[in-house]
């Protein structure tokens, strides 16, 4: 087809939603309603009850009455171009991640927002590279906290017996050894890994309905161009 060959990723994006829609503009549409007489709580449970409902064809047209703004849950933290995902646990246990991966497919489906601002160290590996290659800045860092006792060790001026307590206590949290003289960079690193959640990124599994050759390497590579453009560039 026209998009597999396109050479811009802009275009062959462009040509493949517009390919996409036109295949399914005939099919159900899917219906979301706001009511504003419920309160906020509740239209938040409406959105998120849409994106967590089972699998749906999300190319479809899309009937969307949505009237007022809505609360919403914070589900990444940090500064702009520096976002990274929350480490609530209770987020984290909850399908939300998997809801906002929906809402992003369904903007890009349908020419929508895309979502800019990511920190490039989660994005470098939600698109499948090792953690211990990325490429962390101590902004990546949402909690300031955390994040002044980790910048502690940037550098090579002597550590203060209070600085080094709170060094050695957050490691301990971590599961890291306390910081020495030989250590002490390598220690500055693992922390900033660690802060930033990198481990915590995982894909789902294939399932035993997954055939070997359902999503060859090219589609597979092209698809995680077209994710990282979206993001960082927002069409």
């Amino acid at each position: 087809t026209e998009w597999q060959v396109a050479s811009d990723p802009a275009k062959a994006a462009r040509l493949f939603r517009e390919a996409l829609l036109k295949t399914h503009d005939s099919g159900p549409p899917l219906c979301l309603r706001m009511d504003l007489r419920e309160s906020p709580e509740d239209q938040d449970r409406t959105i998120v009850a849409f994106y967590k409902a089972p699998p749906k064809n999300w190319a479809g047209p899309l009937n969307c009455r949505l009237e007022g703004n809505a609360n919403i849950t914070r589900l990444f933290e940090g500064e702009p171009d520096y976002l990274v995902p929350s480490s609530s646990s209770l987020l984290v246990d909850s399908d939300l991640f998997q809801m906002a991966g929906r809402m992003l497919g369904h903007c890009f489906l349908h020419g929508g927002p895309g979502f800019v601002g990511m920190s490039q160290a989660i994005l470098h590996v939600l698109l499948g590279g090792s953690p211990d290659v990325a490429t962390v800045t101590i902004k990546d860092c949402p909690d300031i906290d955390i994040r002044e006792t980790i910048t502690l060790l940037d550098g090579t001026s002597e550590l203060s017996e209070q600085d080094r307590a709170c060094v050695h206590n957050l490691a301990f949290a971590w599961d890291l050894p306390r910081v020495t003289e030989n250590n002490r960079r390598w220690l500055y690193e693992k922390m900033l890994v660690h802060s930033a959640i990198l481990h915590a990124i995982t894909w789902p599994g294939a399932t035993d309905d997954d055939s070997e050759d359902e999503w060859p390497v090219e589609t597979t590579s092209r698809t995680t161009g077209y994710l990282r453009e979206f993001i960082e560039n927002g069409w």
